[in-house]
């Protein structure tokens, strides 16, 4: 994530907020940010949103759908997580992706599941 310049600039119960530039680190050919580069911060960012509530040891991401809007062109861009449900092991978790201008370029629903054991833990 330090190579894409992401930084956590609001983390609180169910919430999780992160900002980066547009550099060439995430922009595809056509100097647009690039959709592998939305779907990674969205991931960690809304990782971060479900962690906030998570009673757990750890957590993995058991899908995550993202609609892209509208070409990433003007940074800093900032993503958003927001936990909707918390249940004992799934919690659902929406994300946005927003330029300077605040105009949406992504939007995302994922799925988490908390557990109780590392992974790699046997």
């Amino acid at each position: 994530m330090a190579f894409l310049g992401y930084r956590l600039v609001e983390l609180s119960e169910g919430r999780a907020c992160a900002e980066f530039n547009m550099s060439p680190n995430v922009q595809r050919v056509g100097g647009v940010l690039h959709g592998g580069v939305i779907m990674a911060v969205l991931d960690e960012t809304m990782g971060f949103a479900a962690l906030t509530l998570n009673e757990g040891v750890d957590q993995v991401t058991v899908e995550l759908k993202v609609n892209f809007l509208e070409p990433g062109v003007e940074g800093p861009f900032r993503v958003c997580g927001t936990v909707v449900r918390r249940g004992s092991r799934i919690v659902v978790v929406e994300g946005e992706v927003v330029d300077s201008r605040g105009r949406l370029i992504a939007k995302a629903l994922g799925t988490w599941y908390y557990m109780s054991k590392r992974v790699g833990d046997r």
